[in-house]
């Protein structure tokens, strides 16, 4: 046997493996469903806990078809929620009216049941899912909430229960003291004649007053007649323009002192706090002036208290000569300061003929 011969067999059984496992593939797997005839329809729920893609749809307990598709239900002008593709086999007859409930178990299945229709025909499937009819979907309640509900309610039952002997424990209470019952009946009576020889006292005494009681109410009565007539309309209008200016004016007067609140926060600071305010500014200067004033006319008395004729400034106001001798000082200087300001002139003129001629300085020198 040549090598052709063998390549070509080994090609040959390839081929035939490859067949026998595709139809394995397609007898056992999915590929039956896609084969089969399906229709589909789109069902819109509030919501859908737990659905997934392979959820079976069940019609009395037998499997009809599946889900394929979940997606928002973004529709304009509808309620939000979601729409759920359904696949249902064609070969199971599903009447009008139908609807798709999801059903939850305890354990978390989630399946679609078909509940029975009662319309008329076939229900109205589409061969595409993409513009597969829209119809309502019901959800069933989850048995986790009503399990919930159920303890609430045992809990309630517990709660009763334990009043209904809390009860039972007063009225075998209240039959122990039976014994007493005698005794506090005596007691109610004796309190009832003490109440009834009360209330004697009490009619004999507004009989006796009487004439004080209904001259007191009237005098009440003309009291409150005499307020009603000077509250008249035009007296309350004016009370209550009164109240409203008198709230204006609290504003206004809580608005004032917060704007002087800065203010009185610099009157109230540290010497050494920069003021904020220009009246605080302008008193800190007045404080300062009158430091220096003080220091002055501490420097100009004596211990006595009278002017210190032995200081400087005491002898500048005091002795003549010393303001003489200043003045004639200051005329001094300032002759001595008009005799250089020439000297500067005529440098400045000697300064500027140089810088000019630079060689004008050697002409007079080298003359003989």
């Amino acid at each position: 046997m040549n090598e052709r011969v063998m390549q070509f067999r080994l090609g040959m059984f390839v081929i035939v493996a490859g067949l026998v496992l595709t139809m394995l593939v397609v007898w056992f797997g999915e590929s039956p469903q896609l084969l089969r005839e399906r229709g589909y329809i789109r069902v819109h729920y509030s919501e859908a806990p737990g659905v997934q893609q392979g959820v079976a749809v069940r019609k009395s307990g037998i499997r009809v078809g599946e889900v394929v598709d979940i997606v928002f239900d973004d529709r304009p002008n509808q309620p939000d929620g979601v729409l759920v593709t359904l696949a249902l086999e064609s070969q199971y007859k599903i009447r009008k009216g139908s609807i798709p409930k999801l059903t939850r178990s305890l354990i978390g299945d989630v399946t679609v049941d078909l509940l029975p229709g009662e319309g008329e025909g076939l229900l109205e499937t589409s061969s595409s899912p993409t513009d597969a009819p829209i119809i309502e979907g019901e959800v069933a309640t989850d048995p986790s909430k009503a399990l919930q509900a159920a303890t609430r309610v045992f809990e309630n039952a517990g709660d009763t229960l334990k009043t209904i002997q809390e009860a039972a424990a007063g009225l075998s209470k209240l039959s122990a003291s039976a014994g007493k019952l005698d005794g506090f009946l005596d007691t109610w009576s004796t309190t009832g004649k003490d109440l009834s020889t009360a209330s004697v006292g009490i009619r004999s005494f507004i009989d006796e007053n009487q004439a004080g009681v209904k001259k007191t109410l009237k005098n009440i009565q003309e009291v409150s007649d005499s307020l009603n007539s000077t509250l008249d309309a035009p007296t309350q209008d004016a009370l209550k323009t009164a109240i409203a200016k008198l709230s204006t004016a609290s504003g206004r007067l809580d608005g004032a002192l917060a704007d002087a609140s800065p203010l009185m926060k610099d009157l109230g600071s540290a010497v050494d706090r920069t003021p904020t305010t220009d009246l605080g500014q302008t008193i800190r200067r007045i404080n300062r002036i009158a430091s220096d004033m003080e220091l002055l006319s501490n420097a100009l008395r004596n211990k006595q208290g009278g002017l210190n004729t032995a200081g400087s400034l005491q002898r500048l106001l005091t002795q003549g000569d010393l303001y003489e001798n200043l003045n004639t000082m200051a005329v001094s200087a300032n002759q001595a300061l008009a005799q250089l300001r020439l000297a500067l002139v005529s440098f400045r003129e000697f300064a500027d003929k140089v810088s000019r001629n630079p060689g004008a300085i050697a002409k007079g020198a080298l003359q003989p």
